[in-house]
Formats: C-alpha cells, sequence, structure tokens
C-alpha cells in the first residue's frame, strides 16, 4: 500500500520519501531510512512507531494550548480541579492549589487510572444510547408509513358505507392526511439524523481515544481525555434535554357521525407516547435520585443512636455521601472540623482544616465539598476522594451556612446577607436577607434557597435574585438551625431551643412536628437525609458536652 503521507524529516530538509511508519511521541510519519535512524539514536530507540496506515489526523489531533492563553502551551496538570494549565495559568489560576504536576508526570498510569474508565464508560453509554435512538427512531418512521397503509383501508372501508355524493369530503380528508404524513415523517427523519450525527461524533471520540489508548502516549491520553470530556459532559447534557421532547407518533382514523350528519367523513387522530428510550450517565449515576424516592417520608422511628466525643462545639452539618457514609462539621476544633463517619457510628477519619468549621456543601459532579470558616471569614475546598483540604479563599464577610446551586454557584448565608459566588471563590453579588446570622442554606431542584435566620426565630426562602419569596416564623419555631429536604422538597427544620423537628411545605406552610424531646432531642444541630430518604441523622447535644448522632428509620 502506497503512503498517503510523506516522510516528516525528509521534507524539513527538501527530500521526498513515503512514510511506512509514524512515531507517537515525535508525531512524525517516517520513512523507512528514517526509522532505521529513530532506533539507531539511544535518545529515541524507546520511540513508539505504528505502522503509518494506522495514524490518523483525528485520532492525535489534540489541543496543546491554553484557552485562556493561547500563545502560551499546556504544560501542568492541577490535581485539584482536574485540569491542564499553562505557565501562566500556573501561576496565577492555580497559585495557591496543593498539587500542579508537569504533565508527564501526571499522565503515568493514565492507561489504568479511574479518568480513562470513566470517559470510556461515559462514551460506551453514549454510542448505546445514539444506537437506541437511531433503531427508535427509524422504528419510528417506517411505523408511521405502517400507519398510512392501515388508515387508507379503514377510510376505504368507510367510504363504501356510505355514497357517492362523498367524494368531495373524501378528498379533503385524504389531502389532510398527505400533509399530516408528510409532516410527521419530515420530523421523523430530522429526529434519526440528528441523531446520526451526534452517533458518528460520538463514535469518532470513542474511536480517537481508542486509538490513542493503544498506540499513543500517556500525556496525548491525558490531553485528549481532558479535551473530550467537555464534550461528553455537552452530549449528555444534550440527551437528557432532547430525549424527553421525542414522540413515537402514530396516525389513525378516528369515524366521525357521518351517516347522520353528513358534514364530514371523519378527521384524522395522531396518537404519540413518550420515547421509551433514556439516557443515565454512567459516573453521575449514584448521584441522581430514582423516580421511587421522589418521596415523602410517612413516619419517624428512632433505630439506633452513636457517640460522638467532640466537646465546646456544634456538629453544624450533616452531608450523606452515596456510599451512606457521614461527613460531620465541627466548629469547635480545627483538627476535627471535617470528620468521616460510617452510617453504623464508626469513626473513620479527621480532616484538618484551616480553622474550625460551620457548614459544608458537596459541588454537584465533583468529588469537591466547600465548607465555610467564620473565624477566618473564608471558605475551604476538600477533596473527597482522599479527603484532603485544599485551597482557602477569603470570602466578602462572615459566613455560616453554604449551599450550591446546579450551576455550581457558592451561596454563603453571612450576618443578614446572602452571597453569590462563582466556583473559583470570585464575588458575583450580595443580597440582604433578614438581620442576623443565617445558619444554614438549602437550595432545591429549582434554584429556590431557604436560609435559616436562627437569632430571629424564622425560615426565609429567596429566589437567585434575591426575591423573599417568603419567610416563615411562629410562637413555637425557636432558634432554627439546619434544614433537610424530602424527595417532595418539604422543609425539615431542626428548632435547637424547642428541641423539636418541624415539617414545612415547600411554600412555608406548617404540616406538622415530627420528633420532640421525648423522641431524644436534646439540643438538635444539624440534619440530613440519605439518599433514597430511608433514614434521618439528627446531631444531638449541648454546647460543652459530648455530642451524639440519632438514626430515624424513615422507610
Amino acid at each position: 500500500m502506497t503512503s498517503s503521507q510523506m516522510c516528516g524529516p525528509c521534507s524539513r530538509v527538501d527530500k521526498l520519501a513515503s512514510a511506512v511508519k509514524f512515531c507517537t511521541d515525535c508525531e512524525d510519519p517516517l520513512c523507512a531510512d528514517c526509522v532505521t535512524m529513530h532506533k539507531a539514536i539511544k535518545a529515541l530507540a524507546l520511540h513508539h512507531l505504528i505502522d503509518e496506515e494506522l495514524q490518523t489526523d483525528k485520532a492525535f489531533n489534540i489541543r496543546r494550548t491554553c484557552s485562556d492563553h493561547p500563545d502560551m502551551g499546556l504544560e501542568f496538570y492541577c490535581s485539584n480541579h482536574e485540569s491542564l494549565c499553562c505557565r501562566t495559568c500556573s501561576v496565577n489560576t492555580h497559585r495557591t492549589c496543593g498539587k500542579i504536576l508537569p504533565i508527564d508526570v501526571a499522565a503515568r498510569g493514565i492507561k489504568s487510572s479511574v479518568m480513562l474508565n470513566d470517559v470510556t464508560e461515559d462514551l460506551n453509554v453514549l454510542l448505546k444510547t445514539a444506537e437506541q435512538l437511531r433503531e427508535d427512531r427509524a422504528k419510528n418512521k417506517k411505523n408511521i408509513g405502517k400507519a398510512k397503509v392501515t388508515t387508507l383501508q379503514e377510510i376505504a372501508k368507510f367510504k363504501r358505507e356510505v355514497i357517492q355524493e362523498l367524494d368531495e369530503l373524501e378528498n379533503k380528508l385524504m389531502t389532510e392526511f398527505d400533509v399530516t404524513e408528510k409532516r410527521l415523517t419530515k420530523k421523523a427523519e430530522s429526529d434519526l439524523s440528528d441523531i446520526e450525527i451526534r452517533q458518528k461524533a460520538i463514535a469518532a471520540m470513542s474511536k480517537q481515544l481508542k486509538c490513542l489508548t493503544t498506540y499513543g502516549t500517556d500525556s496525548q491520553i491525558l490531553m485528549l481525555l481532558n479535551t473530550i470530556r467537555v464534550d461528553i459532559s455537552k452530549q449528555v447534557d444534550d440527551f437528557q434535554n432532547f430525549i424527553p421532547s421525542y414522540d413515537c407518533s402514530d396516525i389513525n382514523f378516528k369515524a366521525s357521525e357521518i351517516k347522520t350528519t353528513l358534514t364530514s367523513l371523519g378527521s384524522l387522530e395522531i396518537t404519540s407516547v413518550p420515547c421509551s428510550i433514556s439516557h443515565q450517565p454512567s459516573k453521575n449515576a449514584q448521584a441522581q435520585v430514582p423516580p421511587e424516592y421522589d418521596k415523602m417520608p410517612a413516619k419517624f422511628k428512632f433505630e439506633n443512636k452513636f457517640d460522638v466525643p467532640y466537646r465546646n462545639g456544634r456538629i453544624g452539618s450533616i452531608v450523606v455521601l452515596n456510599d451512606n457514609r457521614l461527613l460531620l462539621c465541627f466548629n469547635g476544633d480545627q483538627s476535627s472540623a471535617l470528620s468521616l463517619w460510617s452510617e453504623t457510628g464508626d469513626h473513620i477519619h479527621d480532616c484538618n482544616l484551616a480553622a474550625p468549621a460551620r457548614g459544608i456543601a458537596i459541588i454537584p459532579g465533583t468529588n469537591e465539598a466547600v465548607v465555610t470558616l467564620p473565624t477566618m471569614t473564608s471558605i475551604q475546598f476538600v477533596n473527597l476522594t482522599n479527603m484532603a483540604p485544599c485551597k482557602v479563599i477569603k470570602v466578602p464577610g462572615i459566613s455560616y451556612g453554604v449551599t450550591v446551586t446546579k450551576e455550581k454557584n457558592i451561596v454563603l448565608g453571612g450576618e443578614g446577607k446572602v452571597y453569590f459566588l462563582n466556583i473559583t471563590g470570585s464575588h458575583m453579588k450580595t443580597f440582604h436577607v433578614g438581620r442576623k446570622k443565617l445558619f444554614s442554606l438549602k437550595v432545591n431542584k429549582m434554584n429556590v434557597i431557604y436560609c435559616c435566620e436562627s437569632d430571629n426565630n424564622a425560615l426565609h426562602c429567596i429566589d437567585i435574585n434575591g426575591a423573599v419569596i417568603f419567610s416563615f416564623s411562629s410562637s413555637g419555631f425557636r432558634r432554627p438551625v439546619d434544614i433537610a429536604l424530602d424527595g417532595k422538597e418539604n422543609l425539615y427544620v431542626t428548632n435547637w431551643f424547642t428541641n423539636k423537628l418541624t415539617r414545612l411545605s415547600p411554600e412555608g406552610k406548617l404540616l406538622d412536628i415530627l420528633l420532640m424531646k421525648k423522641d431524644g432531642l436534646n439540643d438538635p444541630y444539624a440534619v440530613a437525609f440519605n439518599k433514597n430518604y430511608t433514614k434521618l441523622y439528627i446531631a444531638n447535644g449541648r454546647q460543652t458536652k459530648n455530642k451524639e448522632v440519632l438514626i430515624f428509620d424513615c422507610a
């Protein structure tokens, strides 16, 4: 086979020779003589040579320059942000990050990494979904054609039962049918075309990754993975957004009362059912709440409790991870500011933060959490994979509660103020809410934010523009300190002064008082559900006493 490319080294010295090999390290096509020279030079002897016909421009077409600084090459990898960066970015954007590595160092072992497995799995799932959608759209198109035959037979049968003078109405209905059939067929063809285009794009990414995984260097694989993850994420979002809009259309003939009315031969009736194909991203599947968990717990029965030997402070927040382990946020001691526990109360690990902590929130779609440090007027990021503290960022004011919106904006509750930051910690805007400390913030699926103004015995609900939707208070609603949401987005609020757990509707209506001191509540603070709302956890205990976590069965 004649090579489609010319030898790179020879071309640069004005010689012409056909390439027979491709060096994946130099990214250069080589002729037979240059291959021999390549193997003879000690510094090049370990380079990877593959047959020239296996090399494609797309497989090794990897972005190597910084998107923020196009004149700078990508040289480093930030472990904190899992991103490539240039020399300028490493000094500016990632200056405070804990671990910046050269790409070659970071890429070691990439072929057996979780990142490669995740991206490969994401591509496989996308390809599977695309193929299912293509088959579904093709079947839909075929069914529309079959429907025409069936419908015409029904129309003909009905026509024979009426008199010949109805030909004009028949023709009118046939015209309407043709227009409808063409419109539906055009839509089906458009759907099919769109899915085939997406399928080809995903297949191309998968092919490129497979080629690099087999023949590419570790650095090339790492750079490709970081490039195509953005494309994969976009494809995932696109599938989830447009799949619900697909309908499986059919055409049926609905006979009129023509024998008595003689005003119409009938009409065409289009019946549609939602597309049966769904896309479930492999990487984020654990973070999604299955439909059967979209519920409001009906009962709360004490199951167990475990002791937490932390004094002189409060467990201000609890987060339940996907594997049901508990993260406890403690504001009494920086050495145990964040601690990891099993769901049954076995202590696993303490995370030493820069200061005592007050609130914690998971950043959606990542392995990171953000924690408030009121005594430092700061927030700190935490890597949940290895429970390692990361960068500390100063914020506009003392902050207690924290939540993260679906757009990954960080929302902080301060002294009568709510601060909005972007994911890098840059201040975006400030809203005035209440007058005193906002201890707990929670955001629901619609980006509505709830916050507890404990010292003012109030709970506020605001939108992302700072407008107050409602404020709730009552005589028995004393010192609300933390909030949890169930599958119906009802609010579960701990009242530490009255030792109660109160349930409110999403609109701020009092539903009931679920738990009281007789149920074991004694200075209750943090509250959280597990992911399927079968367990409720409440951190208990006075300021100067050891703490405990109560476990309630709410299955």
